[in-house]
């Protein structure tokens, strides 16, 4: 019996190291990377799980991603499937838990906002409040405001100044913080003129002022200057439900839309042309929640289909994005 238990460990151990071996090739392959319509889409679609034979190792397989940024190599992924919020290595391909949201939030995450030196905030959205990590992730400040917080839709941080951004998508506003979390004022009101807002759902710093994304009113999407002035809209009848602005140094903005299931491209608030429709292959997707413009990717978290796509946005993918099918 000694002998037999003796064995039946040395293949327990056996089958183990062939299930590192095994996760750590998948690692080294980085993202999935597939061709569609001559653009190449890569999809993140879990990790291998960072730990050892003593704490575990294994590959998580995300379930509902709907929050996502980037710095670097690092990806944030909140999925409030799991409940998690990831940090993925691009390079590498290994996923580390980060936070568990259980006992974090109230509800869902609505948002994630990463700094340079890799600090973070996420929007509490059932909790009416946005929570604020050090690089450490260390809960540093706590944006609480029973009056003029009812559901942060999106949190952004000027990294210039330290002002903190949070698009309220109850009180149809956002909202002005300084650096030591006091609040300075806000951007717009309720209504359907121009610097009026009804239902927020996106919100994005742009090079040339701040970008807002709402469900109802004859514009969608309009850019308020840094002063809190209207200064344009979005060419109308072009997005119908907006969930997520990504605006790139050059003010191209990416506007997902919830009912198209495609990322709608303006260049000086004129419509230019479309990426992906619904589908589950490579460049469709299915409910875009996010978007995220970093060191020339565009990551866009495909909720329903359990991934985070990127595109490499370059000169030549854009002509190509462009070019008739």
């Amino acid at each position: 019996m000694k002998v037999c238990g003796q064995r039946l460990l040395q293949i327990r151990l056996l089958l183990i190291c062939l299930v590192v071996v095994q996760l750590t090739a998948c690692a080294q392959q980085g993202p999935n990377k597939t061709s569609a319509h001559d653009l190449v889409w890569e999809s993140i679609r879990g990790g291998v799980v960072e730990g050892n034979l003593a704490t575990g190792i294994g590959y998580i397989r995300f379930l509902r991603p709907e929050a996502v940024a980037a710095r670097g190599p690092w990806v944030y992924i909140v999925d409030n499937g799991l409940f998690k919020l990831f940090r993925y290595n691009r390079d590498t391909g290994s996923l580390r838990v980060l936070k568990d949201l259980k006992t974090l939030v109230s509800g869902k995450v609505s948002d994630i906002y990463v700094n340079l030196d890799l600090s973070y905030y996420l929007a509490d959205w059932d909790g009416a409040r946005v929570l604020y990590f050090d690089p450490r992730g260390k809960l540093v400040q706590v944006f609480k405001d029973d009056i003029n917080i009812g559901r942060p839709v999106s949190v952004a941080q000027d990294q210039a100044t330290g002002y903190v951004f949070i698009a309220d998508g109850f009180n149809d506003d956002v909202l002005v913080y300084n650096r030591a979390g006091l609040l300075t004022g806000a951007i717009g009101v309720r209504g359907n003129g121009p610097g009026q807002f009804r239902r927020i759902t996106a919100f994005s710093l742009g090079p040339d002022g701040y970008y807002v994304a709402t469900r109802f009113g004859t514009s969608r999407v309009q850019v308020m200057q840094e002063n809190g002035r209207y200064k344009k809209s979005f060419q109308q009848d072009t997005v119908i439900f907006p969930t997520a602005i990504a605006v790139s140094a050059n003010k191209r903005a990416f506007v997902s839309d919830y009912l198209k299931n495609d990322i709608k491209v303006f260049v000086d608030g004129v419509y230019v042309y479309s990426l992906g429709r619904s589908g589950s292959a490579p460049g469709q997707f299915a409910r875009i929640t996010d978007l995220w413009l970093e060191s020339g990717f565009l990551y866009v978290a495909d909720s329903l289909n359990g991934r985070v796509q990127m595109l490499r946005v370059t000169p030549e993918n854009l002509r190509k994005a462009q070019a008739p099918e």
